[in-house]
């Protein structure tokens, strides 16, 4: 027989206090001392009681659950950013549902999580196209973030979001392969959305400056995936004058793109560079490790949580896009371009 589930007043029992106390603690109100707090968590955790949102949502005004909205569970950026997300919301003491893009855009994920107020708030994580969601965050009416996607017009305004410079961090990257002595290198791009498309300008103006003159055959387009990039790698290499290094939109391209060039016997980077975006947890231990572009993705989804924290306050959060500075992390993927030989 199964066991029956601990409710809230079998804790006000163990806690020999009432049951509004335990609400009281539960809700993070005030008016309950330090003492009574310890004994209702410890009653909480003997009896293994799973707070049950949607009634705290009731009793609280609203639910301290924040649904996250990913793109696909099988990204490995979007598991990185999801990993900063626990740790965070662990910290603050808040709820996550992990929601995927597709069930959000269904109206069952949309009743179901949000509808019934299970869900708060919410972070859209790499939206594809901000404005394509303006509709549905103000039909919405909750505090709403985005992270690592800008509005194309701020006018429009209705949510704040979030970005590192992906500008910026192509820029730096390409202006350093451009210093060790590259003149052909290629980019991977990702799929047409903002980050592609700034990661690629700043790939662009980084050539002008070195007075390179952008070659479209060294441009090869990715989908953000790994295989992507083995196949835009393999590409590269079979060209007449292949590239001497290869800037990726993102790291799994990347290191898809060094597994292509070893299958062919070329050592990166004694033959050929490599360089990627995002500096997710793998980077670090491919071989050789990956020079790449951190993103500051703690920073990023700290200020997420602070906002709709502040939102959920009622305090008036600003409409705007916030561009957080990258960082270039450089380690073994690159080096000098090789020798011609006469």
């Amino acid at each position: 027989m199964a066991h029956k589930r601990p409710t809230i007043k079998d804790v006000a029992q163990q806690a020999g206090v009432s049951f509004k106390t335990v609400s009281r603690v539960i809700n993070d109100q005030r008016g309950v001392s330090d003492e009574v707090k310890e004994r209702v968590r410890e009653a909480i955790a003997e009896l293994g009681y799973v707070v049950n949102y949607s009634a705290r949502s009731l009793a609280a005004g609203g639910s301290s659950v924040v649904g996250v909205v990913i793109p696909r569970l099988t990204d490995p950026r979007s598991l990185d950013l999801l990993s900063h997300v626990g740790e965070v919301a662990e910290r603050l003491e808040l709820g996550i549902i992990v929601l995927t893009r597709p069930i959000l855009d269904s109206e069952i994920g949309f009743s179901q999580f949000i509808g019934h107020g299970i869900v708060g708030s919410l972070m859209l994580m790499s939206p594809r196209s901000v404005s394509a969601y303006l509709p549905f965050v103000r039909a919405l009416d909750i505090p709403t973030v985005v992270v690592e996607s800008l509005l194309e017009d701020t006018s429009q305004g209705t949510v704040p979001c979030i970005a590192s410079d992906n500008y910026g961090g192509a820029l730096t990257a390409v202006r350093y392969l451009c210093e060790l002595g590259h003149r052909r290198i290629a980019y991977v791009s990702g799929t047409d959305v903002s980050q592609n498309r700034l990661r690629y300008q700043g790939y662009c103006d980084a050539l002008l400056e070195a007075d390179i003159k952008a070659d479209k055959a060294l441009v090869e387009p990715g989908r953000w995936s790994w295989q992507s990039g083995y196949e835009a790698a393999q590409t590269l290499i079979e060209m007449q004058q292949p590239p001497t290094a290869i800037f990726c939109a993102n790291d799994t391209m990347a290191m898809g793109a060094m597994l292509a060039l070893r299958e062919r016997g070329l050592c990166v980077p004694d033959d050929i560079s490599v360089m990627g975006f995002d500096d997710i947890p793998a980077a670090a231990n491919s071989r050789p490790p990956l020079t790449t572009v951190r993103q500051p993705t703690t920073e990023m989804v700290e200020r997420a949580f602070g906002l709709l924290q502040r939102a959920r306050q009622g305090e008036q959060v600003a409409a705007e896009n916030q561009i957080l500075p990258t960082e270039l992390v450089l380690r073994a993927s690159c080096g000098p371009p090789p020798q011609e030989t006469d």
